[in-house]
C-alpha cells in the first residue's frame, strides 16, 4: 500500500460539483489495539489506516482517524493518553503515533 496514490473526493453543495484531492500513502497500519484502562489484555481492531502526503490539498481534510476512533470508542480526542475519563476508560495503544501525524481511516479513499 505504501508507495499508493489515493483520491480523495469532496462533495460541494451540490452533488455534480466535487473536488477530487490526490495524495500518496507513505504509511500503512492493518489496523490498532484497543483495551480498558484496568485490563492488560488487548483487542486488535482490524480497520486499515493510511497515513498520506498530499500532492494537492482538499478545501476541507478528511476526518482523521483519531477524530473517528474517538467517536468510536466514546473518547475525547483532547486527552494526550487516548482515553477519556467516561463510563467506557477504553485506551488506544497507538494514540500518540496517530497524534503525531495525519492519519485516515482507508475506507473514505478511493486506490489507484
Amino acid at each position: 500500500m505504501i508507495g499508493k496514490i489515493v483520491k480523495y473526493t469532496e462533495i460541494l453543495s451540490n452533488p455534480d460539483n466535487k473536488i477530487i484531492s490526490t495524495a500518496i500513502v507513505i504509511d500503512y497500519r492493518e489496523g490498532y489495539h484497543v483495551r480498558k484502562s484496568w485490563n492488560k489484555k488487548s483487542k486488535f481492531i482490524d480497520c486499515p489506516l493510511i497515513k498520506l502526503y498530499w500532492l494537492n490539498n482538499p478545501l476541507e481534510k478528511p476526518p482523521s482517524a483519531l477524530m473517528r476512533m474517538s467517536i468510536d470508542w466514546n473518547m475525547n480526542r483532547q486527552y494526550s493518553f487516548g482515553f477519556a475519563e467516561n463510563q467506557n476508560n477504553y485506551i488506544v495503544e497507538e494514540w500518540n503515533d496517530f497524534k503525531s501525524a495525519e492519519w485516515y481511516y482507508t475506507d473514505i479513499f478511493e486506490v489507484e
